[in-house]
C-alpha cells in the first residue's frame, strides 16, 4: 500500500489554508492533517501532529514562519518544510534554506507543482518553485553577478517596507530599537545597492518586488 504523505499546512490567511487544504485532499497519497496560523500554532500543531511535510508561509501575521521553521527542525528533524512566499527575492529563498527547509515555493505555484513538490522533498530532494529556479541557480554558481549584488538583506528589506508605508527614519529608528542615523546609513546602502536616486523611486521598486 502506498505511503500517505502527511502534511500541515501554516499560514494566517484562512482562505488561502483551506483552499490549498481542499487542492491536496484531493490528490491520491496526500492528506492534509491540520493548519496552523502563527509561529506559536505551527510549533505546537507540528509537535502534536507530526506531519511529514509542512507547507509554512514565510511572513505570518503573528511571528515569523522562519524562526517557526528553526524550531521545528530542531524538535522533528524528520520533518520536511517546505516554504510558501508571495515574494520572489532570492534573499528569502537562501535565508528560508539556510534554516533547514527543503523545498521553496512562490503562490503562483499551481496544483502540479505543489503536489510534485511534496513528493519530492518527502523523497529527499530540494524543491524550488520553476519561477524562481533558474535565478536562484545562477545565483550559487556566480556570486558576483549583477543580481546577487542587488540582493538586500532581510534587515534592507524590513526598512524598505517601512520607507515605502511612508514611516520616516525616526519612526523606524523608533520600529526598530536603533538610531536614525543607523537608518540613513541603511537607507544610502539600499539606495546604492539598487542604483535609485531616492526614496519614491524605491517605493516604487518595493510595490513591483510586492514587499507592499
Amino acid at each position: 500500500m502506498e505511503k500517505i504523505i502527511r502534511v500541515l499546512i501554516v499560514d494566517d490567511h484562512k482562505l488561502i489554508s483551506q483552499a490549498w487544504s481542499a487542492l491536496l485532499n484531493d490528490a491520491p497519497s496526500i492528506t492534509v492533517v491540520g493548519i496552523a496560523d502563527t509561529e506559536e500554532s505551527a510549533y505546537n500543531t507540528a509537535v502534536s501532529l507530526r506531519p511529514d511535510i509542512i507547507l509554512m508561509d514565510i511572513n505570518l501575521g503573528s511571528g515569523s514562519g522562519i524562526e517557526a521553521a528553526i524550531k521545528i527542525n530542531n524538535t522533528l528533524p524528520k520533518c520536511f518544510i517546505i516554504g510558501l512566499s508571495l515574494h520572489d527575492d532570492i534573499t528569502y529563498v537562501k535565508k528560508f534554506l539556510s534554516v533547514g527547509a527543503k523545498g521553496y515555493l512562490t503562490k503562483n505555484t499551481n496544483k502540479g507543482e505543489l503536489i510534485s513538490a511534496i513528493h519530492a522533498v518527502y523523497g529527499g530532494e530540494i524543491f524550488i518553485a520553476s519561477d524562481i529556479k533558474d535565478r536562484y541557480f545562477t545565483s550559487l554558481l556566480n556570486v558576483n553577478n549583477t543580481e546577487n549584488k542587488k540582493e538586500l538583506t532581510l534587515k534592507e528589506i524590513e526598512i524598505v517596507k517601512l520607507i515605502s508605508q511612508g514611516y520616516t527614519s525616526k519612526d523606524i529608528a523608533d520600529k526598530l530599537f536603533v538610531s536614525p542615523r543607523t537608518i540613513e546609513t541603511h537607507r544610502h546602502n539600499i539606495l546604492k545597492k539598487l542604483g535609485l536616486p531616492n526614496a519614491a523611486q524605491l517605493s516604487s521598486w518595493a510595490k513591483d518586488k510586492g514587499y507592499v
